[in-house]
């Protein structure tokens, strides 16, 4: 399946596939017992929802690749368990991810909504440098409303590295179609630029230590040339 991104990218999703030759990129699923994150997970590597699924006892971990551009991602994704507690006593879940996705329930605000802020403080306490999504599910359940998507964009607004939020249902497959891709562009796309951005750092890092280097080898020779005259 070809995405095309209306800006500058063209992204496949190539499938479950893994290669020890390629850097992984981890993607945890986070939040509350119940919210679907096992069903967007399944939506998001292109399968059909399922009504049933047994539930994730510990950490289920799904391999994935997508092409962006010229460059294949390899992307763990982390679905994290539904027993919170477990979760929550687990650091390594919180360790050296690329992107954590905060799944909440529109129809649930106080517990899987009102929990946010805990699974956020876990993440960064542990990977201080991940980027954040965070996603509204089941807003099939209109009626049901509990959660704005007011009250969400104020909890977005309140952290500087959520970088996207979105309404979304793992059961609607009019509504999901569109926002799972949505979802597993900005995976790919946020990816891709982090690397290209930390590359072009290290890139001027290492001219600007050259220059330096040059810099002083030239004040240096000139003192030598001083002396000698």
């Amino acid at each position: 399946m070809i995405y095309e991104d209306n800006s500058k990218y063209k992204i496949e999703y190539i499938g479950e596939k893994f290669s020890k030759d390629l850097i992984s990129y981890k993607v945890i699923f986070i939040g509350r017992y119940g919210v679907g994150k096992t069903s967007i997970i399944h939506k998001l590597m292109n399968k059909d929802f399922e009504k049933e699924y047994a539930p994730t006892m510990s950490i289920d971990i799904k391999n994935i690749q997508v092409k962006i551009d010229d460059k294949i991602l390899q992307i763990n994704i982390w679905d994290s368990c539904g027993n919170d507690k477990f979760a929550l006593s687990t650091p390594n879940l919180f360790k050296n991810v690329s992107i954590a996705i905060l799944v909440y329930a529109i129809d649930d605000k106080e517990k899987s909504f009102n929990e946010l802020e805990i699974w956020y403080n876990m993440v960064k306490e542990h990977s201080k440098d991940s980027m954040i999504f965070l996603i509204g599910n089941k807003n099939d359940l209109e009626k049901k409303r509990e959660v704005s998507k007011e009250d969400a964009e104020t909890f977005k607004n309140k952290y500087d590295d959520i970088k996207i939020f979105f309404e979304t249902s793992a059961l609607d497959n009019n509504n999901i179609s569109n926002n799972i891709d949505k979802l597993l562009k900005n995976i790919a796309i946020s990816i891709y630029e982090k690397d290209k951005k930390l590359e072009n750092e290290e890139d001027k890092a290492i001219r600007h230590t050259i220059a330096l280097v040059k810099e002083d080898f030239t004040k240096e020779g000139k003192k030598k040339k001083k002396g000698c005259c």
